[in-house]
């Protein structure tokens, strides 16, 4: 009987801990990356599986650690609490909110801005999560070789043409 009741121990603890590591990759798992660029826009996504929904029903919270990025409360938006660092430079898409859609639009984008962001979807109770990565623009390399000649050179030379064929 004893041995019975420790078998059932060791099962459950070991249901436990399945459990646990399978919560844990799947949260790895759903998080999504985006791809931003210093100086241009990225678009977090973020969306709830309801759709229907009414506008005083909908708040969702976008949190960076714990700074305010942008906030939804009761339909609309509010930057009351939003941390300076993102003043001026985020939005969102208020005509996809009864669809289920709560995606932020980062602007001017910064070294900075890289993390992990996440979004707080109340009605639901879930939480998503999206990975942000910020890369440099390639820059252009120009060679006065070939056919890159600066067009005072151009001009000059058509106007010797033209004057050569005059005369």
């Amino acid at each position: 009987m004893e041995f019975c009741q420790k078998s059932g121990n060791v099962r459950r603890r070991g249901l436990f801990y399945f459990l646990l590591v399978f919560l844990l990759i799947n949260e790895v798992s759903l998080q999504e990356s985006v791809e931003g660029f210093i100086g241009g826009s990225a678009v977090l996504p973020c969306s709830s599986e309801k759709h229907q929904l009414k506008l005083e029903d909908i708040s969702v919270l976008w949190r960076r650690n714990s700074l305010s990025v942008y906030d939804i409360i009761e339909g609309k938006d509010s930057v009351k609490a939003q941390d300076p660092a993102y003043k001026n430079r985020t939005e969102t898409f208020p005509e996809e909110y009864l669809n289920g859609n709560f995606s932020l639009k980062l602007n001017d984008l910064q070294h900075n801005d890289a993390g992990k962001y996440k979004c707080f979807i109340t009605q639901d109770s879930v939480i998503k999560s999206v990975q942000l990565f910020i890369k440099e623009r390639q820059k252009m390399h120009s060679t006065n070789e070939g056919s890159n000649q600066k067009p005072e050179t151009i001009v000059m030379i058509i106007s010797t043409l033209c004057i050569g064929i005059i005369f």
